[in-house]
Order: C-alpha cells, then sequence, then structure tokens
C-alpha cells in the first residue's frame, strides 16, 4: 500500500507529464562545461571532442568505534570521444583508465544516426534506459549514492530507437542483460526491454524521467523495474527528486551472512531521494537526503540505509578549457538499521569526509 501512495504522489507530482530533457554527459546542469573542437572536412560540419575525465580526492570513513578509510585516491580517470559527421552520425565512447578488470574499463562505445528531426537509432554498449534524474549523472557529478546507482548495471550492449517531439522523447531499448537478472542456464540468451519518456513542461521549469524495464531471468520469470525521476529549476535552485523499484540479483555485504555458498542475494530495491542545489558565480552548494530499503526476498531479511549529504563545489576558473574544474568538499552520514533478523546486528552510523578536485578538459 506505501509503495502504490509513493507512486501517486510522483504521478501527482509531475501532472501526470511524462518529459525530459536529455542532459549530455559533458554537460553541466548549469550549462556546459566543456567547448566543442571543430573539425572541417567531408560534408556539412564534423566535430570531435575528446575529454579527460577525472576525479582525485582525500576520502575518510570513520564510526564512533573506528577509521575504516583515510587516503588520497583516483576515484575516476576516464578518456571521453564523442564527435558528430555529417550531422546525423554521432559516436561515443569512454574508457576507464583506473579500472583493474579489462572488462570493465570500457564502460560505452555506441553509434546513434539521426534519420530525421524526429527518429534516431543507435546500436553498441550504450546507457542503459534507466530513468530517474541520479542515473542520468556522470557518477563523478555525485558525492552521495543510492543503492540503485551504487549496485546496478548501467551500461550494456544493445540497440534502441528513440522519436523526439515538441520537448518529449520516448525511447524503446532491447539490451542483452548481465549476471544481476540473468539465470545460470540462461546468461548467454537473456535480454531486457525499457521504455523511457523524457519531456520537459512550464518552459522548461520541471523536467522529468519516467522509465519501465522488464529484465528476464529465466524462461518463465521476468524482474521489473520502475525508475521515476523529476527535475524542477528555478533560476539558481534545482530540486531533484527520484523514486526506484526494483529486483535483482546481487553481492551486498549487509546480507551475506545469509548467503555463505554464493554471496549473492535474491534482492527487491525500494529507493527515494532528493536532492537541492542552489549555483553562484563560484559556488554551488549541495544536499541530498535519501532514504533505501533493500529486502533479500530469499532469506526474508531486510536493512534500511538512510544517508545526508551536504557538499560545497568551488568554481575557480570562468574561461575555456578550465571552467569545469572545481574544487570540493563533502560529508555524508549513513544509518544502517537492520529489520526482521533472528538475530540482529547492532545499527550502525557511518560518517565520511572528502576533499578534492574534479575536472573535464579537452585533451585536443
Amino acid at each position: 500500500m506505501r509503495i502504490k501512495y509513493l507512486f501517486c504522489f510522483f504521478i501527482f507530482n509531475s501532472l501526470s507529464v511524462f518529459a525530459q530533457e536529455t542532459e549530455k554527459e559533458e554537460e553541466k546542469l548549469f550549462g556546459s562545461i566543456t567547448p566543442t573542437t571543430t573539425v572541417s572536412g567531408g560534408k556539412g560540419k564534423n566535430k570531435i571532442d575528446v575529454f579527460l575525465d577525472s576525479k582525485f580526492e582525500n576520502y575518510t570513513k570513520f564510526t564512533s568505534q573506528n577509521t575504516s578509510d583515510s587516503k588520497f585516491r583516483t576515484v575516476q580517470s576516464r578518456v571521453y570521444v564523442k564527435g558528430t559527421y555529417d550531422d546525423k552520425l554521432t559516436y561515443s565512447l569512454r574508457y576507464r583508465l583506473n579500472e583493474s578488470v579489462a572488462s570493465k574499463a570500457l564502460e560505452f562505445a555506441f553509434l546513434e544516426y539521426n534519420i530525421n528531426d524526429n527518429w534516431t537509432v543507435s546500436a553498441g554498449k550504450q546507457f542503459i534506459a534507466w530513468g530517474s534524474t541520479e542515473l542520468s549523472y556522470n557518477s563523478a557529478e555525485l558525492y552521495m549514492f543510492t543503492n540503485i546507482i551504487a549496485s546496478s548495471q548501467l551500461f550494456s550492449p544493445g540497440a534502441s530507437v528513440t522519436y523526439k517531439r515538441a520537448g518529449q522523447s520516448y525511447k524503446l531499448q532491447v539490451v542483452s542483460q548481465g549476471e544481476q537478472f540473468v539465470a545460470e542456464e540462461y546468461k548467454n540468451k537473456a535480454y531486457g526491454g525499457l521504455f523511457l519518456w523524457e519531456g520537459e513542461l512550464f518552459n522548461k521549469h520541471l523536467k522529468t524521467r519516467y522509465g519501465y524495464g522488464l529484465m528476464q531471468h529465466d524462461a518463465k520469470k521476468y524482474y521489473s523495474w520502475i525508475t521515476i525521476g523529476n527535475r524542477l529549476t528555478f533560476d539558481k535552485l534545482m530540486v531533484e527528486m527520484d523514486w526506484v523499484y526494483g529486483s535483482y540479483n546481487l553481492n551486498d555485504v549487509q546480507l551475506n551472512s545469509h548467503n555463505p555458498d554464493t554471496g549473492l542475494a535474491y534482492v527487491r530495491d525500494n529507493v527515494t531521494s532528493a536532492t537541492f542545489k542552489y549555483k553562484t558565480k563560484k559556488l554551488t552548494p549541495i544536499v541530498k537526503a535519501m532514504y533505501n530499503y533493500r529486502s533479500d526476498l530469499d532469506n526474508n531479511v531486510s536493512y534500511a540505509l538512510s544517508g545526508v549529504s551536504a557538499a560545497v563545489e568551488y568554481y575557480p576558473f570562468e574561461k575555456a578549457p578550465f571552467q569545469a574544474l572545481r574544487l570540493y568538499a563533502a560529508y555524508n552520514f549513513y544509518n544502517y538499521d537492520y529489520k526482521k533478523y533472528d538475530i540482529k546486528p547492532a545499527d550502525k552510523n557511518e560518517h565520511q569526509i572528502a576533499l578534492g578536485v574534479r575536472w573535464m578538459i579537452p585533451l585536443f
């Protein structure tokens, strides 16, 4: 019943309009943060952008009993390439330089072809067409993750078709799934289907990302996902509200005691989050709150993860190519509340502090 009420709230909040203009990876919420390199040749106008996308910080994690982490770390270092040929064909690639597993280093590599002003088709390893606002971000833009972005599969080989008209975008996508959804005997022959409706309302003040996914587990079982996001913008203020609900298989250290053999649990996530941002010329303060309820459906145990984050970004440069460079400070507070356990672990609080620098600058 709680789920139905929450779902109705989001529907009412967006006035029953599924709308959102997808924000490009190389764009910041309040404007472009990267220049475009134009290359002449062939017919029409051709462009190619090559960026170094990096985030480096000093990170500390601690509880009231001990400090488990305190170190400098490279959060990410990636090469991002995006180009356009003859205003029709777009190609995108992002490669993670600090990934130790080679198969995961290539995050995406896909082609998009604009048939006309309304229709676009794409193929390759691409973004999975989840809704919500959080899942539309480059993860380096975030200082606190919900369980969804921390656990779910974000990229997959597949194909999609998109229809755009009057500020609305409708995408149908088919992907080959990863191990999070697929039974062992179906790991090489299972598909997922997703629908994403994006658009804008009230002179672009309200933007929405609403999605539904149906992921095949085996011949008879499917996992369904509802991913809803609303983004409200007025001048310098932005408010984002998300609700995500779905099931998958994953290794969660909080549930490992009930899954000692494989470590995998069949879980259902019910996640709500809200983010507030206010941008001035040099500073952007950010406040985020989230509530994650994760249930182990096989063992009938669950836990709630609540979190609050406060961060501030400082942009020292205003001109290209360094206008995207920012210094930041962030504090995160997490509370783990364990439920339905025969022998209940002690609830715990966790604190995180990060001081760092983030940049996305053109290589050439």
